[in-house]
């Protein structure tokens, strides 16, 4: 048969006993299985694919996973709740809300921070985007859920843990090890000035406090009308 089927015949042609028994279509599709399941079983290094959930493929230290939130020395978050990652995001997918952080060195600190991973995109633009090294991605790729509820990631679930570093490893983030590059400085390792009250001390005493440093420059130099009076 050339495999050409007349589909202008109004009467279709009878069918034989073997084909209205269809075995002898569904032995020779077995046969074909039988054949390459023989066939890879005697060279099983040579697969190309492989025997998942027992191997998995190794990713490149720039794979976009899951996202992480970095940790300072003490615990807390890095993130200063500056919403920059929330702008960058082209996907839409992150909720942030601040709140004033108990101490002045962190300034702010996210109260909530959601990423829903099934509109995620995972572009990297958020750990692009964050000035204080504060979110970086993994190569877990092992996400599944049953409600879209469990698909959104809130900070207990998107804070780094070095089980999950373990498991998985880092993947795409600012900083490589070698680059050259140095990752910003963490705030908590700042010197902080405590409030004294010593500017409210001077104002009762009628010293004159400068708001600012003029400095140098020529957008502090005089106008011309303070230069005429």
């Amino acid at each position: 048969m050339s495999g050409v089927i007349d589909v202008s015949r109004k009467v279709p042609p009878k069918l034989t006993l073997a084909q209205r028994l269809y075995l002898p279509e569904i032995l020779r599709g077995m046969s074909v299985t039988v054949r390459h399941l023989a066939r890879n079983l005697a060279n099983m290094k040579r697969l190309p694919t492989i025997l998942y959930p027992e191997q998995k493929r190794g990713y490149s230290e720039r794979f976009r996973g899951k996202h992480i939130l970095k940790t300072r020395e003490d615990g807390s978050l890095k993130c200063v709740a500056c919403y920059m990652c929330q702008q960058a995001c082209p996907a839409e997918c992150i909720t942030i809300v601040a709140g004033e952080h108990p101490k002045i060195a962190y300034e702010k600190y996210p109260v909530v921070f959601d990423i829903d991973m099934l509109r995620c995109v995972f572009c990297g633009f958020c750990v692009d985007a964050c000035p204080k090294d504060a979110i970086w991605m993994t190569r877990n790729d092992q996400m599944a859920f049953f409600t879209r509820e469990d698909a959104v990631f809130s900070i207990d679930r998107l804070r780094e843990t070095k089980e999950e570093i373990a498991e998985h490893g880092y993947g795409y983030r600012p900083y490589y090890p070698g680059d050259g590059t140095t990752p910003p400085s963490d705030a908590s390792l700042l010197p902080v000035i405590p409030g004294t009250g010593e500017r409210d001390r001077l104002r009762e005493e009628g010293v004159k406090l400068p708001d600012r440093d003029l400095g140098a420059g020529p957008l502090n130099a005089p106008s011309q009308a303070q230069k005429a009076s």
